[in-house]
């Protein structure tokens, strides 16, 4: 082989089975999966109303804008996960890794708490034998789920138009 002629580099996927290139996509699907499905299993009946509760009593505002800032903290939250979870480099930095799983877990469980309680809100469904449908929280505070939406629909909004801004700015720096 002559030493001008140089080899096309080998990407570490083409020397793995296609069937075993990477589980990482299918843990994140499970996960997901399992949050859709084990937030409203679990969390609506363990502190779901005890929030509720607590906040009409004692919450500055009363339920409504715990609801807001509930609804606002949800684009926050998942933003958070998902800027920690692609800043992982466990190679070169693992303490900073180390570190940024830390937050991803912790904006996980503030969203099973966020989540736990948001279902409880819900007006479709789990009324008792001759009751309307919904929980006591959804007929004691009618429209508390429209409000916690909303809220999460305007925060995804503009944390979009944060983003889009920020990436802009940065284009024009590098220009």
């Amino acid at each position: 082989m002559e030493q001008n002629e140089q080899q096309a580099p080998v990407s570490d996927s083409a020397s793995v089975p296609a069937g075993r290139r990477s589980y990482g996509s299918c843990l994140a699907v499970v996960g997901v999966m399992g949050f859709i499905v084990g937030v409203p299993a679990v969390g609506g009946g363990l502190w779901g109303r005890g929030v509720w509760r607590w906040a009409g009593a004692s919450w500055p505002g009363g339920v409504y804008s715990l609801a807001v800032l509930m609804g606002l903290a949800v684009p926050c939250l998942l933003l958070l996960m998902f800027a920690s979870l692609t800043s992982l480099d466990w190679q070169r930095y693992r303490a900073r890794s180390f570190a940024w799983t830390a937050a991803a877990c912790a904006g996980f469980a503030a969203l099973v708490v966020v989540g736990g309680a948001a279902v409880e809100t819900s007006p479709f469904g789990g009324g008792r034998r001759g009751s309307p449908g919904g929980t006591d929280t959804s007929r004691e505070y009618p429209g508390l789920w429209a409000v916690g939406g909303g809220a999460t629909l305007l925060g995804i909004a503009v944390l979009t138009v944060l983003i889009l801004v920020r990436e802009k700015t940065l284009r024009r720096s590098r220009s």
